[in-house]
């Protein structure tokens, strides 16, 4: 990889480490459902009209777009908006990883290997840390719907190699024409005052959604699978271990939340243990944006 490339690469990651932030943003009007209806409205308005359906069998698609989508990114939105910090957010998302392997394990015989389940034991070991904290326990409950998504994504993860390869642009705005309505009924059933929402959100819960839309959606995904087009995955994928570095950089900026040396601590364990199953066999490119 060249310079221009891994600038590329560091430019995807920042952008979903910023995304965290960008989601919080957005949260503190918008309900969460109601929040993603408008995300994946934009996406599909943005990306359906330009690119023809993937070459993959309906039901596929609409099982993505259940466990990427209403799955994974409800329950994550939930938990942010169920008052998890950002810091939490990101450290719990850093999950599907070792989530990915165990899935990829259980249900396509994929052997860990010691390395990866070395890298598995110390990522669950650094959340387990994480868990007893102060900021974490003051909102348990959010921070295991939050790893709850974390499974989601990695079994839409390892869902995404079932199908095979299929463009990612056309993916995500096909999959998003099968997540509106979901959205749109989670929102009627559990939410109240929407057009109240809407009518009062200003411009910095606009700029989130538009940043989350065109930087975290469009941009990333589409550098990353540019990139993993061109590059082995064993050169792309490690790249993926700033997010959380950019994530909690940005959500400090932003919020200074509190930092024990116990969440650090458990932290720096979980990335460590994330980095080991990464480096050691990086088959995983879905990315880990909420």
């Amino acid at each position: 990889m060249r310079l221009p490339h891994i600038l590329l690469a560091i430019l995807v990651s920042l952008c979903w480490g910023g995304n965290y932030v960008a989601a919080k943003i957005s949260l503190s009007v918008l309900p969460p459902f109601l929040l993603l209806m408008l995300r994946f409205g934009v996406i599909a308005l943005l990306l359906v009209p330009f690119f023809p359906r993937p070459p993959l069998p309906w039901k596929h698609i609409a099982a993505l777009a259940l466990l990427l989508g209403t799955l994974h990114f409800g329950l994550m939105f939930f938990a942010m908006w169920f008052g998890l910090s950002v810091s939490g957010t990101i450290v719990a998302g850093q999950l599907g990883v070792p989530f990915a392997c165990l899935l990829g394990s259980i249900l396509y015989n994929d052997r860990l290997g010691r390395w990866r389940s070395l890298g598995m034991l110390v990522a669950f070991a650094g959340v387990l840390i994480i868990a007893g904290s102060p900021q974490i326990v003051v909102a348990f409950g959010a921070f295991l719907i939050a790893c709850v998504a974390s499974l989601c994504w990695g079994a839409a993860n390892v869902w995404m190699k079932h199908m095979g390869k299929a463009p990612i642009l056309p993916l995500l705005g096909w999959m998003a024409v099968f997540a509106i309505p979901q959205f749109a009924l989670l929102s009627l059933l559990f939410e109240q005052g929407q057009w109240e929402a809407v009518t009062q959100a200003r411009w910095p819960q606009w700029a989130a959604l538009s940043y989350t839309v065109v930087f975290s959606t469009l941009v990333a995904y589409g550098g990353w699978y540019w990139l993993l087009s061109r590059f082995p995955v064993s050169h792309v994928t490690p790249f993926n271990l700033l997010v959380p570095v950019f994530g909690l950089a940005i959500a400090q900026a932003f919020y200074a939340e509190p930092m024990t040396l116990q969440f650090v601590s458990g932290t720096v364990l979980t990335l460590v243990g994330v980095a080991i199953i990464m480096i050691r066999r990086p088959k995983l490119g879905v990315g880990t944006s909420p």
